[in-house]
């Protein structure tokens, strides 16, 4: 007789409570003005504020969610939250915090990627799966961040899958009473050097 195992159950249960929730309340989604986006569909500035369109391939996660997909690992958590990137290095000058254990991918949910900034983002997500083969992508920044559902339609155009956006990103993590922890970018090869230290 087979079984499933414990992280199959509880990611089949999810999509369909993703699923249900799509029938249920599509109709209370209007799509954002089509100006907000450009012509591949991903949205453009500003990235701060409401997110409005559905994601389709890719399971929405609440916090009930998100906190079950992280009981059942492997699970590879994707911080796509932007930071400033000037002649070969990111410009950081404070800590950034997230949720623990995930890897900082800035600037992967831009509008439009440069092909250096896609060979980033593809070599990053592969060299993930490697490690850990068909483990959960998960994409997320802030609340109402549109950086995370570019990076999300992204990986799925990319043809990715057991793709997981968590909307509330660090915000909805940090009120759900759970610490953060300070994490250094991920370097591009385009990279002059690091300028971040742990």
């Amino acid at each position: 007789m087979l079984t499933q195992s414990p992280a199959h159950s509880v990611r089949r249960y999810m999509l369909c409570v993703a699923w249900a929730a799509g029938v249920f309340s599509g109709a209370a989604h209007a799509e954002a003005p089509s100006a907000a986006f450009n012509q591949e569909g991903y949205r453009l500035p500003p990235f701060k504020a409401p997110v409005t369109a559905p994601l389709p391939g890719v399971t929405t996660l609440d916090d009930h969610a998100f906190q079950a997909l992280l009981e059942s690992p492997p699970v590879i958590l994707v911080d796509v939250y932007a930071l400033p990137w000037h002649n070969g290095l990111f410009l950081q000058d404070s800590a950034h915090l997230t949720i623990p254990g995930s890897i900082w991918l800035p600037n992967v949910g831009a509008a439009s990627l440069e092909e250096e900034w896609h060979d980033y983002f593809k070599t990053t997500l592969d060299a993930q799966r490697e490690r850990a083969e068909a483990a959960p992508l998960v994409f997320f920044c802030r609340a109402d961040c549109w950086l995370s559902w570019n990076a999300a339609r992204r990986a799925e155009a990319m043809g990715y899958e057991e793709l997981y956006w968590y909307p509330k990103g660090v915000d909805g993590w940090q009120a759900s009473g759970h610490s953060l922890a300070a994490v250094c970018p991920q370097l591009p090869a385009h990279a002059e050097r690091a300028t971040c230290e742990p």
